[in-house]
């Protein structure tokens, strides 16, 4: 097995990592772990290339995802008198049962398209389509809007790999434009998930279905 595709794997098993764990703090701590790894494989990748583009999309996946938005995100939930841990509405068990499912499925249906990706892109693509499938598993299955952001993360981070296993990454300035946006929602998300503890005393977003006429 080569490293980037060690790295690749530690991506998708650190996603499923995030739909066993209980504790909001330790789902952050996972996402800055993953977010690192996908830098790393910007390097490799970089290294691969050559492209300086890439060199500075991994620096910026390391410094934005893997250290200031997870910092954002503990910021917030220290600031918080809620109860820190997951809220999903289904059980553990069966949300790790399902994203394995989502796994199993996302190597089926890559398996034909192997044929026409290249040699360095295949092994990375049907892992990237994981994250993807379960960063939206754990915003529509979790109640906490601090989750509900991890996953948006997830996806982002999913399309990442996605655009680094089809193309060799995506244009510099719309790699840009999409880390100022996942920047933004992880202000918002943040923002809002304090003021909806300050209200409710909680950060379900139950809470806001209830704000309907």
């Amino acid at each position: 097995m080569n490293l980037f595709l060690e790295t690749s794997v530690m991506l998708v098993v650190s996603s499923l990592l995030l739909v066993w764990l209980k504790s909001i703090r330790t789902a952050i701590k996972i996402l800055s772990l993953q977010s690192f790894f996908l830098g790393i494989t910007g390097f490799l990748l970089a290294w691969e290339t050559g492209e300086v583009d890439m060199y500075i999309m991994a620096i910026l996946t390391i410094v934005v995802k893997a250290i200031v938005i997870p910092s954002i995100l503990d910021s917030t939930m220290r600031k918080m008198y809620i109860k820190r841990e997951t809220d999903k509405f289904i059980g553990r068990e069966i949300s790790l049962l399902s994203a394995a499912g989502l796994v199993v499925f996302s190597y089926v249906i890559t398996k034909p398209l192997g044929v026409i990706m290249s040699d360095s892109g295949h092994p990375y693509l049907p892992n990237a389509i994981s994250m993807l499938l379960i960063g939206l598993f754990v915003m529509i299955t979790h109640k906490k809007a601090i989750m509900q952001g991890i996953g948006l993360i997830v996806i982002e981070n999913g399309l990442f790999l996605f655009a680094l296993s089809a193309s060799g990454g995506m244009p510099f300035m719309v790699d840009i434009g999409i880390f100022l946006d996942v920047f933004v929602s992880v202000i918002l998300i943040s923002l809002l998930s304090y003021r909806m503890d300050q209200t409710f005393k909680s950060i379900s977003t139950d809470w806001l279905r209830k704000l309907k006429g």
